[in-house]
Formats: structure tokens, C-alpha cells, sequence
């Protein structure tokens, strides 16, 4: 299974969110889990490296696309359904690599915040993607919210949304996301995103 998370908008938390996401996959469902660093910053692929240094074993492995292609994960990940590969796109979906990535994906998971600025992107991430992939379902998911701010227009944004997808319930900002990596999730942490990644798993990854 082939698993998108994306927004043309920087800073929504892309890959915040993959990584919670790979380290539930893998501690709570047991699931094979590799990860695709598409994004310019690289800072999953820098993770990667420094834990590589310290010498503490990874719950899965972070890919490159070169390193990927060079071993054909793609094809390796469609020939086995239970295996996970999360691709962490980047913000510009233009280009032919990552359009392609976007036709193949089997769920499309979009993270967002409630500003005007990113929901016009994220309707625009919409459009994009519907028209290059009809067929895998969208989830948006609002991400790295501030808890207690009043959110103007809430409701008309999200019936906005659900014509491309389902909306998830809210993931609040902790000061914690700072120690998320890709050898464990704080426990701090685990309240807040389990109830959205239990929802998501049950509704389109769970085979």
C-alpha cells in the first residue's frame, strides 16, 4: 500500500505527521513500514543519518527517491499488499516524479491548519490530486492546531473539504512534536494522536 501525505502548503506538518504515523504502524499494528523523503529539505533522510551515527536501531528505513528507484521499492511494495511505504511529497507536485508518486497512491493524506492562506492551498493540493488520481480516497487532517484558538469559519471550511475527502479529528500542537523521530513517539504525545491515527488505520489501511 502506497500512502501520500501531502499539501502544497509548507509547514502544515508533513513530516511531523509521517513519522507519527510510521512509528504507529509499527509499534501498535506490527506492519512493515519503509518511508520516501520526496521533500527538497530532506530533514527525514537527515534524521535517518543521525540516528545511523548514534547507533540506535530504527523502526523502519527512510529512502531517498534515487535510493528507491535503484531497488525498485515501488514495485516491491505493489507485489506485497501488507507491506506500507508513506511518501512524504513535497510542497511543488509539478514535477513529473512526483506526479507520478500521486498516480500510484492507494490513500492520500492531507494535513492542513485553519488559515486562509493554507486552506486556499490545500483546496488547490485538492484539485491537483483528484485530477491526477480519482481513485484513492483523501483524508484531511487538521494538524498541529492550537488548542483554545477560535477558529473563524470552521464549518464552511471543512464542508468545503469533505466534497474531496473526510475530515479527521483534530491533532492539537504540543510542545513534544520537537522529540518525535524515528525511533519512538513520547508517550506524552500518544493521547493526543492515537485517537486520528486509530481512525485512519480502521478506515483505510486496516486489510
Amino acid at each position: 500500500m502506497i500512502i501520500l501525505i501531502g499539501n502544497i502548503k509548507g509547514g502544515v506538518g508533513k513530516s511531523t505527521l509521517t513519522l507519527a504515523l510510521a512509528n504507529y504502524l509499527t509499534q501498535e499494528h506490527r506492519r512493515w513500514v519503509g518511508i520516501l523523503d520526496l521533500d527538497f529539505k530532506h530533514c527525514l533522510i537527515n534524521m535517518q543519518k543521525n540516528t545511523q551515527i548514534l547507533q540506535t536501531p530504527s523502526l523502519y528505513t527512510i529512502y531517498d527517491r534515487q535510493k528507491a528507484e535503484s531497488i525498485n521499492l515501488l514495485t516491491k511494495i505493489k507485489e506485497n499488499p501488507h507491506k506500507i511505504l508513506l511518501i512524504d511529497l513535497p510542497s511543488s507536485i509539478e514535477d513529473a516524479y512526483a506526479s507520478e508518486y500521486v498516480s500510484l497512491a492507494d490513500v492520500i493524506l492531507c494535513p492542513f491548519s485553519y488559515d486562509q492562506f493554507t486552506i486556499n492551498a490545500t483546496l488547490l493540493f485538492s484539485l491537483v490530486i483528484t485530477k491526477l488520481n480519482p481513485r484513492a480516497p483523501c483524508c484531511f487532517i487538521p494538524n498541529r492546531i492550537k488548542n483554545f484558538t477560535k477558529i473563524e469559519s470552521k464549518m464552511d471550511i471543512e464542508l468545503t473539504l469533505s466534497k474531496f475527502g473526510t475530515i479527521a479529528s483534530v491533532i492539537y500542537d504540543r510542545i513534544d512534536f520537537q522529540k518525535l523521530n524515528n525511533i519512538h513517539t513520547p508517550t506524552s504525545l500518544l493521547n493526543l494522536i492515537l485517537p486520528t491515527l486509530d481512525s485512519i488505520y480502521h478506515q483505510y489501511l486496516q486489510r
